[in-house]
This record gives structure tokens, sequence and C-alpha cells, in this order.
């Protein structure tokens, strides 16, 4: 399976408005980090939007409620500001799930070692699928070359 497939199953899912959406939800984010009081801003994340929903994750049950309980106006504001006519939602999600720390630097591969590259060559051979056999000779000579 080849790029070109693969991007052309993407195009064929996404939805017409993908780009615009993806533009605007920084835009909405910063909305919110502007608006929610202070200890609240920090505690708060868009996680999507689409044609039926806004969600948005609160790091705490307590912001999460503190989040319902201004639900209508924070929907109302969303409304006015940026033309969002979709019903707001809130979800519980920690910090350690929204926000994932990067590694450091990451370690340099092992070298694989000659024969293990000779047997994948070899066995390449009795695979009887043209498309994966050319892959796996593929990874054969690039692991030769690295």
């Amino acid at each position: 399976m080849g790029a070109s497939r693969i991007g052309k199953l993407c195009r064929s899912i996404l939805p017409p408005d993908f780009e615009q959406v993806k533009s605007r939800l920084p835009q909405i984010q910063t909305f919110l980090e502007e608006n929610l009081p202070a200890p609240v801003n920090r505690a708060v994340t868009l996680l999507t939007l689409n044609r039926d929903e806004i969600v948005i994750a609160a790091n705490s049950p307590l912001v999460a409620n503190y989040l319902r309980l201004h639900g209508k106006e924070i929907q109302q504001q969303l409304r006015e500001t940026f033309g969002l006519e979709q019903i707001l939602k809130i979800r519980t999600i920690p910090d350690s799930m929204l926000k994932l720390d990067l590694p450091g630097a990451l370690r340099q591969p092992g070298q694989v070692n000659p024969e293990s590259i000779e047997a994948l060559q070899r066995n390449a051979q009795w695979i009887e699928d043209e498309d994966l056999r050319a892959a796996i000779l593929s990874l054969a000579d690039s692991l030769k070359s690295g």
C-alpha cells in the first residue's frame, strides 16, 4: 500500500470543512483561556469541535462541575463569538492523559546483525504476496545500508 493510497483514503473520510475547523481550534482554546477565571482556565482543554458538539475537557471533577454550572453562558459566548451552534459537552480527563510529556533525547537504534539481514532476504523468497516480498527485501536493503 503506497502513500498515495493512504492519502486518498484520508481525503475521502475527512469532512469537507476539516481545515476550517482545524484552524479554529487554537482560537477557541485561546478564547477559553482568556475568558474563564484564572484557576479554571489552566485546567480546561478544547478536545474537539464537530458538526454536533463542542467537547471541552476539564482536568478534575471540580472544574468539570464548574463548567457544567456555567455551561449555558459558555455556550452562549461561543455562539456569539464564533457562530457555533453545537451542543457544549464537558468531559473530565486528567492532565496526565491530555498533555503527554515528550521523551528527552531518543537513543540511537541498535545495529542489526548481518545474519538477521540475510535471514530476512532468504525468507522473503518464500512469500507469495509480491508487495509484501518487495517490502521485506526493501527493509533488508535499508538495514544493510543503515
